[in-house]
């Protein structure tokens, strides 16, 4: 058994050429190279970036929603009427923050999207620290900061330990969200000359993401949610292996073994 993580998209709201929208897969391959995926967003166009990585949308087990802003979830409905397409049968869970539910049914009820499902299909809103179990994981949000209630992911395992943040500015409870896991992924949206952009729309410069995982004991850090219409990525990695020497930037197409 083998556990990586495997950036579909990693753009940060601001279209890219190069990135697609935040899309993050936790593999599980197996002694046959059978994938099992626990999918973390989904922004608009994720199905094309799966289908581009020769990842099978009928390998998703489950999903986790960081929080409500499009490019970190519009492509959900897209992604579960593929697998109907596809002739999925096996139930789906996604988790997220309050609001979930109501945002996908009243999206089914206009568009009746994957009307003719053979799966069931679970969506459980959770509130900060309500541990829930994935098989396997044992699955805890945290609430970020941001301007929109937002929910960063801690992923543990028997074998490894993976916190996500989704989108924040630094805030007390990503250091218990990082606290000694093997691999902490971060946003860094905007470089220090753009500090005040960052507090302004609540996020973070690759440096305070590298204090963050100092702070919580992380061993490697990978940064995302790249802008690079405004910087670029050896001025991101700079900042950030300054303060956290185990930096790297993530990609499209990037994967990472845990």
């Amino acid at each position: 058994m083998s556990f990586s993580v495997r950036f579909f998209g990693t753009s940060a709201a601001s279209p890219s050429l190069k990135r697609a929208f935040a899309c993050i897969g936790l593999v599980k391959k197996d002694s046959t190279s059978s994938e099992d995926i626990t999918l973390m967003d989904c922004g608009d166009g994720s199905i094309r970036r799966i289908l581009e990585a020769r990842t099978s949308v009928l390998s998703i087990s489950n999903i986790l929603i960081t929080h409500h802003h499009s490019d970190h979830l519009s492509g959900l409905v897209q992604l579960i009427e593929t697998m109907s397409i596809e002739g999925r049968t096996r139930d789906l869970s996604v988790y997220g923050p309050l609001g979930l539910r109501e945002y996908f049914y009243t999206v089914q009820k206009i568009t009746n999207v994957a009307s003719n499902r053979r799966f069931n299909l679970t969506i459980q809103e959770l509130d900060q620290e309500e541990k829930v179990s994935l098989g396997e994981y044992k699955i805890t949000p945290f609430s970020m900061q941001h301007t929109v209630p937002c929910l960063g992911y801690r992923v543990e395992h028997s074998d490894f330990r993976l916190a996500y943040t989704g989108d924040t500015e630094p805030c007390q409870s990503s250091i218990p969200l990082a606290k000694n896991v093997d691999l902490l992924i971060h946003e860094a949206t905007y470089l220090n000359k753009d500090h005040e952009k960052a507090r302004e729309t609540k996020h973070s410069t690759p440096g305070e993401a590298a204090e963050i995982a100092t702070k919580g004991g992380a061993q490697s850090l990978v940064l995302t949610h790249i802008n690079d219409k405004h910087e670029t990525e050896k001025e991101v990695l700079e900042e950030a292996s300054q303060i956290h020497p185990k930096t790297k930037i993530a990609h499209d197409g990037f994967e990472v073994n845990l």
